[in-house]
């Protein structure tokens, strides 16, 4: 797995890169600037799940530059906290949240997903886009999340799940590698549409790359060439469980 620091060098690539974000962030809002493939009916499928109420707090894993947990709480009225390894993302994030003025309040941290230094039960949801299967010890990180859950607290992650000949990055039992963290799985439901957009942006990518010149869609374009060795062994999903306990008074 890619460490901070790679990240870190990944993100100054691509966050100089015009023509990088009008490919990842086609159909989005252009402030928010994903680094995921969620495309922006996505994102508003994650805001339903979460069923956040105005002032609640959205604890966002691997939040990356910020944009896509910023819309979220920008939409439900909701605090947010987003956490992420690379320093040069939250950065980027701390200095980007003025484009969203009427989230309450926004905050960053680095840190690891799995360890994040938060206090105990301070989320009334937590969300991931695309993060699970970059994570070392995925089963931390889903325990991570409960502990970060108050009880009765939503968790919405889009992610893919493997099977066959993909990396063993990708999670073969997204159900079970939940339910043995102590949460309650309500649905995995399969998102093609999110997949068929995915793999045209590397294609259109790789026609932008033959030019040359821009190392981040050079980048993108290196990505998909090599998810397409594994492209029938895994499908892209989106996750919705929640804590288990009944909701205090």
């Amino acid at each position: 797995m890619a460490t901070g620091a790679e990240f870190d060098a990944g993100y100054l690539r691509w966050r100089a890169s015009e023509a990088h974000a009008a490919l990842i962030g086609e159909g989005l809002p252009t402030r928010v600037q994903p680094f995921s493939f969620v495309p922006l009916a996505g994102l508003a499928s994650v805001l339903d799940a979460l069923a956040l109420s105005p002032g609640q707090t959205l604890v966002d894993l691997g939040c990356g530059r910020g944009g896509p947990g910023l819309w979220l709480a920008e939409q439900a009225r909701a605090r947010l906290i987003g956490v992420d390894a690379s320093r040069v993302a939250v950065a980027d994030a701390r200095q980007r949240q003025h484009l969203f003025p009427t989230v309450p309040h926004a905050c960053f941290t680095v840190a690891e997903v799995a360890t994040t230094g938060l206090p105990d039960a301070c989320a009334h949801a937590v969300v991931s886009i695309d993060v699970l299967q970059l994570v070392d010890d995925q089963p931390a990180m889903a325990r991570e999340a409960v502990r970060l859950l108050r009880p009765g607290g939503r968790l919405a992650l889009t992610t893919w799940e493997g099977s066959g000949s993909a990396p063993q990055r990708f999670p073969r039992d997204l159900a079970g590698l939940l339910a043995d963290a102590g949460l309650r799985v309500d649905a995995i439901v399969e998102q093609p549409a999110w997949a068929k957009r995915q793999y045209d942006i590397y294609a259109r990518a790789a026609a932008a790359a033959e030019a040359g010149g821009d190392p981040a869609v050079e980048d993108l374009a290196a990505e998909g060439r090599r998810a397409q060795a594994w492209r029938h062994a895994v499908r892209r999903v989106l996750v919705t469980a929640h804590h288990p306990a009944s909701p205090q008074p």
